[in-house]
This record gives structure tokens, sequence and C-alpha cells, in this order.
């Protein structure tokens, strides 16, 4: 996988992602809570924008991001200490590749990622096989004008007894 981000790492991109997460907070993160002691995979976690809002959000959960840009690690990380979070911890790691053991996290939070992969699918069997039973995958996605930006996928499997909940529209939408 390229780790070059198709919108950049300018500083000015970078404000621009964190002022679009500000203003969609209601909309994506209206009931996103995660119970006391739950341990949550971000993937792709960019500059940070959505870990903020995660982690205030959930002061007792833990929270392992992970992201293939050392870019945005280091961008992610200073807003982090800027907003005094202490229950996040920035991994650099490619999705295809993660440096986890299967069922490891009790869910998954996928925000603005898919679209910017050329194996989406794959990329959610990874995820899923990630989550301990009765985990949950939150994900969202944003729609594209580009028909082919994410193909048609199954739904996760129930192996582990996983939920998904998906905002934007049916997983399966292209």
């Amino acid at each position: 996988m390229s780790d070059t981000y198709v919108h950049g790492y300018d500083p000015r991109e970078n404000e621009r992602l964190h002022d679009q997460a500000g203003t969609l907070v209601d909309l994506l993160h209206a009931d996103t809570a995660y119970p006391p002691g739950s341990t949550v995979l971000e993937a792709g976690y960019g500059v940070g924008a959505q870990t903020i809002t995660l982690a205030k959000r959930s002061p007792d959960a833990r929270f392992t991001s992970v992201d293939v840009s050392a870019d945005s690690l280091a961008e992610a990380r200073r807003r982090a200490d800027r907003a005094g979070l202490t229950n996040v911890g920035f991994r650099q790691a490619d999705i295809f590749a993660l440096p986890f053991s299967a069922e490891s996290f009790d869910h998954v939070f996928v925000c603005f990622v898919l679209e910017h992969l050329s194996r989406p699918v794959e990329a959610l069997a990874i995820l899923n096989g990630l989550l301990r039973p009765g985990g949950t995958i939150t994900l969202s996605r944003a729609i594209t004008d580009r028909p082919t930006s994410i193909p048609t996928a199954p739904p996760p499997t129930r192996r582990s007894g996983a939920r998904s909940r998906c905002r934007g529209g049916p997983a399966a939408t292209p």
C-alpha cells in the first residue's frame, strides 16, 4: 500500500480535516460512546480529528489508533497531547498488516478510510478478525462521485459474534 495520502499533509489540509471533524461531531458521534474498560481500535486516524472526539466521549475506554503515515502519527500525537488525552496510544501500521492478535479488541472504529483503500473488503475482514466475541465495528465512510470507490461488500462475518453499524447509508451501497 502506498503511504501517499490522497489529500496531502500540508498544514492547510490538516486544519481542513480538523474543521470537517468538528462540523460532523454530532452527526458522526451523537451515539458513539464506549464502555469503561473497553479496548477500541481506531483504524486510519489521519490527523487525529476523530480520535480527539472519541477519546473525550469515552474517557474510561482505551484507544489504540493506527495509521500508515508517519506524518499523520506526528500530527495526531501533537493534537492529542494538546487536548490532554491519556487514553490513546498511536501506532504506525498498515491496515493490511496490523500487529495485533485475533480477538484483541472490543470495538473497532473506522471513519473515512475505506474510500482510500484499493481493497476495502479485505480491510474489513482483517478488522473483523480483531474483534472479541460480541464486539462492534462502527463504520463511517464518505460517499464519493466515483461509483467504483467502494465495491459492494458482504456483511462482516458473525463467527465471533461481532455486530456492525454503519453510518452514511447501507454498507453495501457503492
